[in-house]
């Protein structure tokens, strides 16, 4: 059965329209992929321009209607934008709703705007994909409030989320070190964690490093660094790594 994924911004010019290329592009068969916007106006040059750049096609993009869209068609809704969200967010609240929040390259006055928002894009969107494919099946956190509180209401969990969120990649050596838990309990927590979605790995020679997945919800990416600020006590400096 096909996925289907409707990205969502105000005007459908930018943001969205490059996400639904790129994701369109990445995912080939898997996913039927659209975009539409709130007040939707026309393609920005500038963002077609940037996904050609990239090498992502841009045939058939154009600017479309929220409005004009059935709501039970997707199984996935994303917003780029914070109006977007909270003007969208509560009708599809059964679609697997996920919050991103990109700044908008058309307002911007840096002259590489939208090329540094294709390539943001096309990094979190791989991210997704990633966990779409290896998670096919299995629960995972992308729109799931109460399984994140519980997950971070465990306190090793919790210690491991907040050391990542300070020094961004550990290997499991590094957290034995830093909780003085056992390999064999680190790794099971970590497993869990990757199979909610919360963090992805990469596997480097004889080790590997977890990192926060970068696919997350923007609420739940600054949920886990605001309580990592404000609670010193559970980060521990690193300073060996692996060797």
């Amino acid at each position: 059965m096909t996925t289907k994924v409707l990205f969502l911004c105000t005007a459908n010019s930018a943001r969205s329209l490059m996400a639904e290329a790129i994701l369109r592009q990445f995912g080939n068969d898997e996913l039927e992929v659209y975009s539409a916007g709130t007040e939707p106006t026309q393609p920005e040059p500038k963002a077609l321009e940037a996904l050609q750049a990239l090498g992502v096609s841009t045939e058939g993009l154009g600017s479309k209607a929220v409005s004009d869209l059935s709501i039970d068609e997707f199984d996935y809704v994303i917003s780029l934008c914070d109006r977007a969200r909270s003007e969208c967010q509560l009708q599809y609240k059964e679609n697997h709703f996920i919050a991103w929040d990109f700044p908008d390259p058309v307002s911007s006055k840096k002259n590489n705007a939208f090329k540094k928002t294709a390539h943001e894009l096309s990094d979190r969107i791989k991210m997704f994909l990633l966990i779409l494919r290896k998670n096919s099946g299995k629960p995972h956190l992308f729109n799931a409030p109460e399984d994140f509180f519980k997950i971070m209401a465990d306190p090793l969990r919790l210690t491991m989320i907040s050391l990542l969120a300070k020094h961004k990649e550990l290997c499991v050596c590094e957290f034995v070190d830093a909780t003085a838990m056992s390999q064999p309990k680190v790794s099971r927590h970590l497993a869990q964690l990757r199979e909610y979605g919360l963090l992805i790995d990469r596997k480097d020679q004889r080790w590997v490093y977890y990192q926060l997945n970068p696919a997350l919800p923007d609420w739940m990416r600054k949920i886990i660094i605001t309580t990592a600020d404000y609670n010193p006590q559970l980060i521990k400096d690193i300073d060996n790594g692996c060797v």
